[in-house]
């Protein structure tokens, strides 16, 4: 203490020179640290931004040689049909299906709005014809949209396209119409299929199953409950079914009263 060796180390050159720095000085060193730190991650950002949209233009590039491939394997699944099972041809066929079609109807490829509705309605008939006889002959207007736009690929379609295109059908003599039932559900059938047949066939499965809900009856024929409802509902009006609206839901029974022989 008698000594004060604090004032010593205080006015020593190896002290002063050993003392931290000022906190702000610190303090500037950490925010350029965090500055650097942010151009860097954008830096990266920018590139692996940069690299996706590379990836997506040669995807867009293969999508035609992809299709073109896939129609080549279905011709020769038709020429070799012997060696192959009925079964394994369909569902190969069905894949095939999901890659898509190669030359897409698009808007710029037709002088007006006529022409390319006249041609996309052709297209979307030759793409959901099969699918939708084999669902009972009719399909709501939203399956058809995804159903199509699968098919498409790359050149999706809008709905009001869709529907332009639909309109027309009937018109064209094509194999499909567009129907709208009273509730404004809105689908597309085969033309040989009305209200009357409709009926008669739903009928005969009321008949074979005793009784229906439209949630038995949609997984029975493959199709959604919203159509499977609108079904029984034109049964219900053609006086070929009742209905019986109770706590457990909505079911249909045949109409024993006035289609039952004595």
């Amino acid at each position: 203490m008698q000594k004060k060796r604090w004032e010593a180390s205080q006015t020593s050159p190896t002290a002063s020179a050993s003392k931290p720095p000022p906190p702000n000085i610190k303090l500037r060193t950490g925010i350029v640290g965090i500055e650097r730190s942010i151009q860097e991650k954008q830096k990266q950002t920018d590139e692996s931004i940069s690299l996706a949209f590379q990836d997506l233009s040669k995807l867009m590039v293969m999508a035609k040689d992809m299709v073109h491939l896939s129609q080549n394997i279905s011709t020769k699944i038709r020429e070799k049909q012997g060696d192959i099972t009925e079964d394994e041809t369909v569902r190969f066929k069905s894949y095939l299906l999901s890659l898509g079609i190669e030359d897409p109807v698009t808007r710029d490829a037709y002088k007006s709005d006529n022409q390319y509705y006249r041609s996309l309605a052709k297209q979307i008939s030759e793409i959901v014809h099969t699918p939708i006889t084999e669902v009972g002959g009719m399909m709501t207007l939203t399956d058809v949209y995804c159903r199509v736009n699968r098919a498409r690929g790359l050149e999706l379609l809008s709905p009001e396209d869709l529907l332009n295109a639909c309109r027309l059908m009937e018109s064209l003599d094509l194999p499909l119409k567009l129907y709208l039932f009273e509730s404004g559900v809105m689908v597309l059938q085969l033309v040989t299929l009305n209200d009357e047949s409709i009926a008669d066939s739903t009928a005969e499965l009321l008949e074979e199953k005793g009784s229906l809900s439209s949630e038995e009856l949609a997984q029975f024929l493959g199709i959604s409950v919203m159509l499977a409802k609108e079904r029984l509902l034109t049964t219900e009006k053609f006086g070929k079914s009742c209905r019986d609206d109770s706590t457990e839901g909505l079911r249909f029974y045949p109409n024993w009263i006035l289609n039952r022989e004595e």
